[in-house]
């Protein structure tokens, strides 16, 4: 088997089910890891790389939801299957709220297992690539120094740059230097896209890192200061008690 066939996780206190699912699995040449308790995977998850996890909602100890929870909580993307004996419409809702891809109500045929599982791989393969996307992007503002992440920030929303040179206290000449310093590490061509690159930057959720390639990519703090900065900007000014009277 290839060391990079995707890695499908079975959790499941059924030994003779995570057997069976083993053989299909296997025979759809995916490698496959299997679990007892939902604790023993959780203790090694970010290390072993899953492409997605199929796992019982009902377990003793640490059940399918609580899973679910612990890996949103570890920012691990890998999509969850929901294997369920149950017809408890809390439960089933509550799984869909933690972003379970599907609900497999046992018994299953394979067939249907495996389109699942093939639609889980899809979109691992979407979030591994959207991750790659915004390493990259982290690594351009991480050559920024503080100074141009902050105009970089003013400028993305729409300053003029003498009004950014007065808001940071500094010339018009230094802000449209370091404007053009932005500009080549972006490698854009327009203020346009250094706008496009920003808002995709500062519409993403925060992240301390990205695991992707088998490594954490740590979160540049440049990042931070262009976040904080066009929250500072659109922020309304506080109002002063003078501003409340009602005047007549």
């Amino acid at each position: 088997m290839e060391s990079d066939d995707p890695l499908i996780v079975v959790i499941d206190d059924d030994e003779s089910l995570c057997r069976a699912l083993v053989r299909v699995l296997s025979n759809a040449a995916y490698q496959v890891r299997t679990y007892n308790r939902a604790a023993d995977y959780l203790a090694e998850a970010d290390v072993i790389e899953a492409a997605c996890v199929l796992v019982d909602i009902r377990m003793p100890s640490v059940d399918g939801i609580q899973l679910a929870r612990a890996l949103r909580e570890a920012d691990l993307d890998a999509p969850i299957i929901f294997m369920t004996g149950t017809d408890d419409v809390d439960t089933v809702v509550t799984a869909m709220k933690l972003g379970a891809l599907d609900l497999l109500a046992k018994p299953f045929t394979a067939a249907a297992m495996l389109a699942v599982v093939e639609r889980a791989l899809q979109e691992s393969r979407r979030t591994v690539d959207a991750h790659r996307s915004l390493v990259a992007l982290w690594r351009l503002v991480g050559l920024l120094t503080p100074r141009e992440a902050e105009v970089c920030a003013l400028v993305a929303v729409g300053l003029p740059n003498k009004n950014v040179a007065a808001r940071i206290g500094t010339t018009e000449k230094t802000v449209k230097v370091h404007r053009g310093r932005v500009m080549h590490k972006f490698g854009v061509p327009s203020l346009a896209a250094l706008i496009r690159l920003i808002d995709r930057l500062v519409t993403e959720p925060h992240r301390d890192s990205v695991h992707v390639d088998g490594i954490d990519v740590p979160c540049p703090p440049t990042v931070g200061i262009i976040v904080r900065t066009m929250e500072d900007f659109r922020r309304p000014a506080m109002s002063s008690p003078a501003d409340n009277v009602i005047r007549i």
